[in-house]
């Protein structure tokens, strides 16, 4: 298991790859130094982003998000991406 400093329901930003500046939700952990993120639209749930935990940076947490994912069930696009859009409104 991965260190803890990033777990599921954190938003992260990409600092790397194409994508570097767009903010993500951990969905969890793929490999020791991969995360799984997704952000609702280009990377849904049925297909996260593999991302490498070097390449990110940590922004916030996703309450909400967080305690669907800690009591195990699953996730929609829709709440992703609320909880991305208010990160983005409150900056």
């Amino acid at each position: 298991m991965p260190d803890g400093t990033i777990n599921p329901g954190h938003i992260v930003i990409s600092s790397a790859g194409r994508d570097a500046g767009h903010a993500y939700v951990v969905l969890g952990w793929y490999k020791p130094q991969t995360l799984l993120v997704a952000d609702g639209r280009g990377r849904k749930v049925v297909s996260p982003k593999k991302k490498n935990v070097k390449h990110v940076k940590w922004h916030s947490i996703a309450n909400n998000v967080a305690e669907v994912l800690a009591g195990g069930l699953t996730i929609t696009d829709e709440e992703i991406r609320q909880a991305l859009a208010h990160i983005e409104a409150t900056g």
